[in-house]
């Protein structure tokens, strides 16, 4: 039996004690997390998955996750909703922590527009910002400090130019003049689910106090990178001052969302809890992409 079919067997044997009979736990995805259907029931099992940095703090990241999800659906935003079975709380299962969340079914939506992305980013933000829960300062940006850590002597030049950046905007991002807003902390196109009521928000492990525009720099960041300065969303965003007012600002939180995601994403996969093809490919443009930053975000 593998480590993933105990872990199926352990949890079928828990819900049952919820109450939740004839189980059939059914594994929907296997990245950052577990995510296990508890079918027949509209209920899936978010499972912390690996990381090469165990979290000793994990049950209270999880409870906040939680409080976030409750907070953010209570001032309109639509979010993936908590199920609480046992207690307001996650739940810990021979040394796996979880929580449970509503099963969504397939559905098929067109992407948002431009103009839809940053109406979805905006409004979440703005709620954040009534949360009053502690925040972790720059929370989502710290763990980039580990992978650069042990990516330090890797022998790529690339790999060196971006962690030569990533001290670079490190040091602006912690400077006292530097103002901080709470932020999903994690929010790309794969954090909105697609489902009968639209488009949900979810995964809210790394809610922090983060630059300005973390959000909608986060969400852009992966789409620019890919397709390029000319993506519509990018476009959107840098051209219209209602939306980004602050170029300068707009750009140091893209070109740190991107040091994030490209440096994070290949420490995980050397390590064998990622896909490397992807990480590879993001490492073949994230280097001249943020060099173009500087000249997408100038100002008018």
């Amino acid at each position: 039996m593998t480590a993933m079919d105990r872990l199926c067997s352990h949890l079928q044997s828990a819900t049952a004690n919820f109450g939740l009979t004839e189980v059939m736990p059914k594994i929907l995805s296997r990245g950052g997390n577990i995510i296990i259907h508890l079918a027949p029931h509209p209920i899936v099992a978010r499972v912390a998955a690996f990381t090469p940095d165990p979290d000793p703090h994990i049950g209270k990241k999880l409870e906040q996750e939680l409080r976030v999800a409750s907070h953010l659906h209570k001032e309109g935003v639509p979010v993936l909703l908590p199920v609480y079975l046992s207690h307001e709380g996650p739940f810990e299962l021979d040394g796996h922590w979880m929580t449970f969340w509503e099963y969504v079914p397939h559905t098929a939506l067109p992407f948002p527009s431009p103009s839809e992305a940053v109406n979805m980013v905006n409004t979440m933000t703005l709620a954040m910002g009534q949360y009053t829960g502690e925040l972790p300062i720059l929370g989502a940006w710290d763990r980039t400090q580990q992978s650069v850590m042990r990516l330090s002597d890797h022998p790529d030049d690339r790999i060196q130019r971006l962690i030569h950046k990533f001290y670079e905007i490190d040091q602006v991002m912690r400077s006292e003049s530097q103002q901080l807003f709470p932020s999903h902390g994690d929010a790309h196109a794969h954090n909105l689910i697609p489902s009968p009521r639209g488009w949900l928000w979810t995964d809210f492990e790394d809610v922090s106090l983060m630059p300005r525009y973390w959000d909608l720099a986060s969400f852009v960041a992966n789409l620019a990178l890919f397709k390029g300065e000319q993506e519509p969303t990018l476009q959107f965003m840098i051209n219209r001052s209602d939306v980004v007012s602050d170029r300068k600002a707009f750009g140091l939180a893209l070109t740190a969302r991107i040091l994030m995601s490209t440096l994070g994403n290949f420490d995980y996969a050397v390590l064998g809890h990622g896909d490397i093809d992807f990480a590879c490919s993001q490492l073949e443009l994230a280097c001249e992409f943020i060099h173009r930053v500087e000249h997408i975000c100038k100002g008018p």
